[in-house]
Formats: C-alpha cells, sequence, structure tokens
C-alpha cells in the first residue's frame, strides 16, 4: 500500500491541499474608494482605472471628485485618471436618419483638462497598494 492510500498519508495530502488553498484565498481582492483632484480641485468628470494582477477595473469620477472600484487583486496596482473633455465629440451619439434628435448632453460644471500622463496605467506613475477588504485611497495629482 503506498503513503498516499494509507490514513496518514491522506492527512498529510488534505493539509498539503488546504494550505494551498488558504495561502491562494489570502490573496484576494479589495475594493477601493476615495476622491480624485488635481492641483487641490476636486475632478468632477471621468474614470479611474486599477491594474492588478487580475486585470483592469474602472470606476467613474462623481461630480464631487469621489470614485469606487471593486475587485482589484490584492498587492501593487498601478493606477490611471482620464478626465476627457465631456463636450468632445467623443460623447456625442451617433444619429441614424430618420431618428427623433437626441437632447443634448448636459453641461458638466467645473471640469477642467488634466494632463495626457494620468491616462493610462502604464504611464501615470501612480501605484497603491491594495489590500483585501475596504480600502481608502485619495488620489492627488500634480
Amino acid at each position: 500500500m503506498s503513503l498516499l492510500c494509507s490514513a496518514p498519508g491522506r492527512r498529510l495530502t488534505a493539509v498539503a491541499v488546504l494550505l494551498t488553498l488558504a495561502v491562494a484565498g489570502c490573496q484576494g481582492t479589495g475594493d477601493v474608494s476615495g476622491k480624485v483632484s488635481y492641483k487641490g480641485k476636486p475632478l468632477v468628470w471621468g474614470t479611474v482605472t486599477f491594474e492588478g494582477s487580475n486585470g483592469l477595473r474602472y470606476g467613474n469620477i462623481g461630480r464631487d471628485g469621489s470614485y469606487a472600484v471593486s475587485g482589484i487583486a490584492t498587492g501593487d496596482a498601478k493606477v490611471a485618471v482620464s478626465s476627457i473633455n465631456p463636450k468632445s465629440s467623443d460623447f456625442v451619439p451617433i444619429q441614424r436618419e430618420g431618428s427623433k434628435p437626441r437632447p443634448p448632453r448636459p453641461e458638466i460644471l467645473g471640469w477642467f483638462p488634466i494632463p495626457d500622463k494620468y491616462d493610462a496605467p502604464y504611464k501615470s506613475g501612480l501605484v497603491y497598494t491594495i489590500k483585501p477588504g475596504a480600502n481608502t485611497v485619495d488620489i492627488t495629482l500634480e
């Protein structure tokens, strides 16, 4: 009878499997919320992107500069902040022939541009350590 088939062998195998699962489970994910500001002024429009080991996670920036992003892998995550002009052509809906005209997009009061360097995780220089559970990260851009 082999060691793996004996009762003590099965217990050792079970312990090894449980330890492996426990270590993998400890890494987990975290949720992040906070505020985004540029030169002391809150951003009122845009998105925040976290790039963890489990890929990209996004959240919208509210009118008070607040944001929330869920499900980010624990550990270091690169971050990007994008705030494209809300009146740019990127946000104009397609108008099809014969369809009713769409109402104009509401004005985003207080919007201002930020440097392009912040719009991608690989070039922003922003890195934060994410812990399991809730994290508060205020992102201050200079």
